[in-house]
């Protein structure tokens, strides 16, 4: 079993929570802890860790993506980010592409010999088996869970996304949708037909629809792009039926 880390989430969340220490050691032991407990727990016998690269092929979709993050970063980030490279041999990714989109074109959807390791609930609309690991505070904790999504199942994760918008990446959805009535919208489709022609028609605007929905897509092979399979859907080349297997997704936590 090869897993298949999100080393962005796991490199930010361990200098975030080491930003009042000064030593950028304590944030990087805290980042090797959390990596060897995702080993542990998904019993891996090899792993691979991606980040970000440089730039996003998204905000030349819409220059407002991600235009809400302004805080400044964490201070120990970058220190952590070059041990994840130097040490753990992270990959770094090319070409406007995000970690998000590397785990979703690397991931085995079929025969389940990788495991997508992160605490990102968008990552669900990738069939496959899913790791979060245990966080919290001393207050509080969400525990550990391991997931298996359907083709399907992932599919409505992506046009309740869709409908919803994202607050995290700055991506609006239709105006008073959320979680709630996002499912209700698409909880009758059994056809990823049936849920496109619900979020097609609820927008009433083909490129508001578009924007929002390749922004959201998470690449799934390289050279990927929701647009084509848009353009499939659209000359009525895609017709995926619901089957049984398919499960609704578990309250993880919002990038």
């Amino acid at each position: 079993m090869e897993t298949l880390i999100d080393m962005d989430l796991v490199a930010f969340r361990a200098a975030a929570s080491a930003e009042e220490e000064d030593n950028a050691g304590i944030a990087i032991s805290r980042m090797n802890k959390t990596v060897d407990t995702i080993i542990t727990r998904t019993e891996a016998s090899s792993f691979r860790a991606f980040l970000s690269g440089p730039g996003s092929y998204r905000k030349e979709i819409d220059p407002l993506y991600k235009a809400n993050r302004t805080a400044p970063k964490p201070k120990h980030l970058a220190s952590c980010k070059d041990y994840c490279i130097d040490q753990l041999g992270a990959e770094v990714t090319e070409g406007g592409i995000e970690a998000d989109d590397a785990l979703g074109i690397y991931q085995d959807k079929v025969g389940g010999t990788t495991t997508i390791a992160t605490l990102d609930k968008d990552l669900l609309m990738i069939p496959g088996k899913h790791y979060a690991w245990e966080f919290g505070t001393s207050k509080w904790t969400k525990p550990e869970r391991f997931f298996e999504q359907d083709e399907l199942g992932g599919l409505r994760m992506f046009y309740e996304q869709c409908l919803k918008g994202d607050t995290a990446d700055n991506i609006k959805g239709l105006s008073k949708v959320g979680d709630v009535k996002a499912r209700k919208f698409l909880a009758g489709a059994e056809t990823e037909v049936e849920m496109f022609n619900i979020v097609y028609e609820l927008y009433n605007n083909e490129k508001e629809f578009l924007k929002n929905a390749r922004c959201l897509y998470i690449m799934q092979h390289h050279d990927d792009d929701y647009l084509r399979h848009f353009e499939r859907l659209m000359d009525g080349q895609i017709q995926i039926q619901l089957g049984e297997s398919s499960m609704e997704s578990p309250d993880w936590e919002v990038s």
